[in-house]
């Protein structure tokens, strides 16, 4: 009973931290890993394995390889298709190994436990939880319980962080562009019509003569985009610019504007 005390107020540790530190997953389920001793798979609805730990106990020669493409192997993506409830304590007396190109697995009596992750009523993902020799108790079902949910609150966490940051990437974007003049709108979009992808570089001569607007102009105009964090330069002499975009974002705002050239939204 004390040690299962223990490792719920470390898991609480685990939980008060990620509540106010962005932890990256692979680095939250290495955490998560010592603290209920048994391997973690986290994986999406394709089988996609985006974090896995394994724990000291059931480490062999093949642990530090990485799994093939990271995927999950297939008899236990089908068993988490199959059904939206959690598959408990499943056995395998003669398992395969969870790499690949190995055939059996080095330990024997594996038993393993997934629990599915929801977001928004929808199922996104999974957990795959496995140890060998002992099946899961109560207190370890409790314990993956509560790993999961820490889990899932991370996931959802940084989820919404990333909503969040587009929103004000777009956001940045057109307030940027607005308070550009028409012909600094016009060097700016000939700019990135010279950028194939997200680097490339310029001259500002050239893109002066294309837009009839004059060096400093362009000049003007790629110091304000760098100001508000859209694009990052560096001289090449000679009045050349290497350009690099930071934010996808101005594209699609110039592109407002080379549609609608006169109205100023």
């Amino acid at each position: 009973m004390d040690n299962i005390v223990i490792k719920i107020h470390r898991l609480n540790s685990v939980f008060n931290k990620s509540a106010t530190t962005l932890i990256p997953i692979d680095a939250l389920c290495d955490e998560l890993c010592d603290i209920i001793n048994c391997n973690i798979y986290l994986f999406d609805v394709s089988g996609n394995i985006r974090a896995y730990a394994i724990a000291e106990k059931f480490s062999c020669k093949y642990t530090a390889c990485s799994l093939e493409n990271k995927r999950l192997p297939q008899y236990y993506l089908k068993m988490f298709l199959q059904s939206n409830i959690s598959v408990l304590d499943m056995y395998e007396k003669n398992p395969k190994c969870t790499y690949p190109d190995v055939d059996k697995c080095l330990f024997k009596n594996r038993y393993y436990s997934i629990y599915p992750i929801f977001s928004a009523y929808k199922k996104v993902g999974g957990i795959l939880f496995i140890k060998y020799e002992e099946p899961f108790s109560e207190s370890d079902m409790v314990l993956c319980e509560y790993t999961r949910a820490i889990v899932l609150i991370e996931i959802l966490r940084q989820e919404q962080e990333k909503i969040q940051q587009i929103s004000m990437d777009m956001a940045k974007a057109k307030v940027a562009v607005d308070s550009l003049t028409f012909s600094e709108k016009k060097a700016l979009k000939a700019i990135l019509d010279e950028i194939d992808g997200n680097v490339g570089e310029i001259f500002l001569n050239s893109i002066a003569s294309k837009t009839y607007t004059t060096p400093s102009t362009v000049s003007s105009v790629l110091k304000k985009a760098e100001l508000a964090s859209l694009i990052f330069t560096k001289s090449r002499g000679v009045k050349g610019k290497q350009i690099k975009i930071l934010n996808e974002n101005i594209r699609n705002e110039l592109d407002k504007f080379d549609k609608n050239p006169r109205i100023n939204y």
